[in-house]
C-alpha cells in the first residue's frame, strides 16, 4: 500500500465541474492499493498516517500528528502511485490491485479513518476528479507499508 500525504491549507474535489467535497487546514491522502495488500496493510497505513508527526504544534514545529489535532483529512484513491516508470516511456501498473479488489480495501481504509475524530471527506473511487489544493509548507511525505 502506498500513500502520498500533503499538508494543506485547503483542498477541494470537483467531479464533472461541480464541487464534490472540500476541507480546510489538514492533509490530503492520495492512497494506492497494491495487488499484494490485505486488511493488515490498511490498518498499518491508517496508523502510520494518523501517528506520523506531519503537523505543527503551538511552537510551529512539525512535532504532532492527526491523532492529536482535529484537522481535516481528504482521501483520494490514486492507482497511478503504483506506476513503474523506470523502463521506457510508458508507465506499467502491474503492481496496482485490480479495481474490484482495490475498491474493497480503499473503502476499508476510509472506514478505518472515519473512526477517528477528524472531519473526513473522500473522493469517489475510480471517478475522474479534479483536485485543487494549497500545499502548506510545502510538506509532502510518501509512505509504503507491506
Amino acid at each position: 500500500m502506498l500513500a502520498t500525504v500533503q499538508r494543506v491549507s485547503s483542498a477541494e474535489i470537483f467531479i464533472k465541474g461541480s464541487k464534490h467535497a472540500s476541507i480546510n487546514q489538514g492533509i490530503v491522502v492520495f492512497i494506492c492499493i497494491e495487488s499484494s495488500d490485505t486488511f493488515q496493510e490498511v490498518l498499518k497505513m491508517k496508523n502510520k498516517i494518523y501517528t506520523f508527526n506531519i503537523l505543527e504544534d503551538d511552537n510551529r514545529t512539525m512535532s504532532t500528528c492527526l491523532k492529536n489535532l482535529n484537522e481535516d483529512i481528504m482521501i483520494i484513491s490514486q492507482f497511478t502511485l503504483a506506476a513503474i516508470t523506470s523502463k521506457g516511456a510508458n508507465p506499467s501498473f502491474h503492481k496496482a490491485a485490480k479495481p474490484e479488489e482495490a475498491k474493497l480495501l480503499y473503502y476499508e481504509f476510509v472506514n478505518e479513518c472515519k473512526k477517528e475524530q477528524n472531519n473526513l471527506v473522500e473522493g469517489i473511487f475510480a471517478e475522474q476528479m479534479d483536485i485543487q489544493l494549497v500545499n502548506k509548507g510545502p510538506i509532502t511525505f510518501n509512505f509504503k507499508v507491506n
